[in-house]
C-alpha cells in the first residue's frame, strides 16, 4: 500500500515495497495487479475502487540485478476492455533470495519434487497520471 495524496489526480509516490515470492524462475512469477483507490475519511463511507493495472512480468520494466530499471507507465481500466482510466509508473527489480529448497507435491498426488527458489521483488512505484 502507498501513502495517500490528498487532492491530485497525478500523485507521486516514489516509493518501494518489498515483496518475497516463490516460483521456479522468475519467468514463472504471476503479473502484478495493481488496484487503485481513492481515500475517504467519512467512517460511514469506504475507499472506492478507481482502476486496476495488471502488468505481466514480459511486459514489465524489470531488472534481474541490485540496480532500479528505468520506469514504464501502464493503462489502467476499471474492468477489461473498458477504457483506460489512467496510468501507473513502475518498475520491479527481481532478485534470488539465495534460499533453495525443494517442495515436494506429494499432497497433489504428485511423484516428483519441484524445486524451488524465493524471490525478493522490489515494486518501485513512482506515481499516476490522468485518473
Amino acid at each position: 500500500m502507498t501513502k495517500y495524496i490528498e487532492d491530485n489526480v497525478n500523485p507521486l509516490f516514489y516509493q518501494t515495497i518489498e515483496l518475497v515470492y516463490e516460483a521456479n524462475a522468475p519467468e514463472d512469477l504471476p503479473p502484478f495487479v495493481f488496484d487503485i483507490y481513492d481515500k475517504d475519511f467519512n467512517p460511514l463511507d469506504s475507499d472506492d475502487f478507481i482502476c486496476r493495472a495488471i502488468i505481466p512480468i514480459n511486459e514489465a520494466a524489470v531488472s534481474y540485478e541490485d540496480n532500479v530499471p528505468k520506469p514504464k507507465w501502464h493503462i489502467c481500466r476499471m474492468k477489461a476492455g473498458a477504457p483506460e482510466s489512467g496510468e501507473v509508473l513502475v518498475s520491479f527489480s527481481i532478485v534470488d533470495a539465495d534460499y533453495n529448497f525443494k517442495k515436494s507435491l506429494k499432497y497433489m498426488n504428485l511423484m516428483e519434487t519441484v524445486d524451488f527458489k524465493e524471490y525478493k521483488i522490489e515494486l518501485n512505484i513512482l506515481g499516476l497520471r490522468n485518473l
